[in-house]
């Protein structure tokens, strides 16, 4: 008995779970085409594409992918069960434009371990007036919400996210009627805000289903995905928890906090003077625009934690030292992973 409880306890602190955000830009099979007929990759850009997906998982080894910019799904569902992904949920499908021609991709999740279910997350039209918005507001992409079984951890939830981008909101209804409008100023600057309050309420729609879900289930939660925006950012303020107070005397306001992991991985390292890599560059500026969020179970210095941030990894050889043959074809985006230790 006590063998078979020592060898529980070291494969128990030996267990580590390693998470990746992917945005995979235009992710399209052809004969399918993106936003418009001429945007289609032929067989050997398809096929470069694939290898650049292919390699990092390979080299990487992620248990749990988010992966955002899907309009093939089939295609990568094939790909990733190649590379032992089980587990594999959408809850959205791209909008066909024309015949092969499609908008609107969709988010998805890989897992090497059991998900229980997925479901599309819907705005709450109550919350939507509370907001200013109209009742039938929605976020820009629906997100995935899924539920699964983890070792050691248990029912965990997840949350795959892609929110509204930066590109103006007005472009849509303006541009095409009066191109003189859109190229102003005034044009210019309503439509960006627009864009922000979109982003800022869907991430308030996001906090408000986690607030709920944790007060129900008190699952641990991990959000992965393109937030297109700074966490820290005004418009995001739905995910800074700082200004809040209690909860209830009896529940901590760090049970409902969301925590970027970057800072839990700084606070665990040794490293000293640790500058966080941008994740994307818009003329050779770059930001930070993908996140993996985790819930207080995560976070060592909670009371409550369970696990560690050991490891941050941000691959962007392909955005600032990029091989024109092998990166061609990637993404405009970084993939950030993060390797989830529990604590011994």
């Amino acid at each position: 008995m006590f063998a078979i409880n020592s060898k529980n306890f070291l494969a128990h602190s030996a267990f580590s779970l390693r998470l990746s955000t992917i945005n995979l830009f235009n992710f399209i099979e052809p004969p399918g085409a993106f936003y418009e007929f001429s945007n289609i990759y032929s067989k050997k850009q398809w096929h470069q594409k694939c290898i650049w997906l292919n390699q990092y998982i390979e080299n990487y080894q992620p248990d749990i992918i988010a992966f955002q910019e899907v309009f093939s799904v089939s295609a990568l569902k094939r790909l990733l069960e190649l590379l032992g992904y089980r587990f594999f949920s959408v809850v959205d499908e791209p909008k066909p434009i024309t015949r092969d021609v499609y908008n609107s991709p969709v988010v998805s999740l890989a897992s090497r371990y059991p998900i229980l279910r997925a479901l599309p997350l819907r705005a709450y039209p109550e919350l939507s007036i509370q907001l200013g918005m109209t009742k039938d507001f929605e976020y820009s992409r629906l997100p995935l919400f899924a539920t699964l079984e983890l070792p050691y951890i248990g029912q965990t939830d997840m949350y795959v996210v892609h929110l509204k981008s930066k590109r103006p909101t007005i472009y849509d209804t303006i541009y095409e009627k009066n191109k003189l409008l859109y190229n102003s100023i005034f044009s210019k600057m309503s439509g960006s805000w627009a864009s922000s309050i979109q982003r800022g309420s869907e991430a308030y729609h996001l906090m408000t289903y986690i607030f709920t879900r944790r007060f129900h289930t008190n699952n641990p939660v991990i959000m992965m995905g393109d937030f297109n925006d700074d966490i820290n950012s005004h418009v995001l303020s739905a995910f800074h928890m700082s200004s809040l107070h209690l909860i209830t005397e009896d529940i901590p306001l760090s049970h409902y906090s969301m925590h970027d992991s970057w800072d839990l991985y700084v606070k665990n390292t040794e490293e000293t003077g640790l500058k966080r890599p941008d994740t994307y560059y818009a003329h050779a500026q770059g930001s930070v625009l993908d996140y993996i969020l985790l819930s207080n179970e995560f976070d060592g210095s909670d009371p409550a934690s369970i696990a560690d941030v050991g490891d941050f990894h941000c691959e962007n050889k392909h955005l600032i030292k990029s091989k024109f043959t092998k990166d061609i074809y990637s993404s405009d985006h970084a993939i950030i992973s993060v390797t989830i230790s529990l604590r011994q």
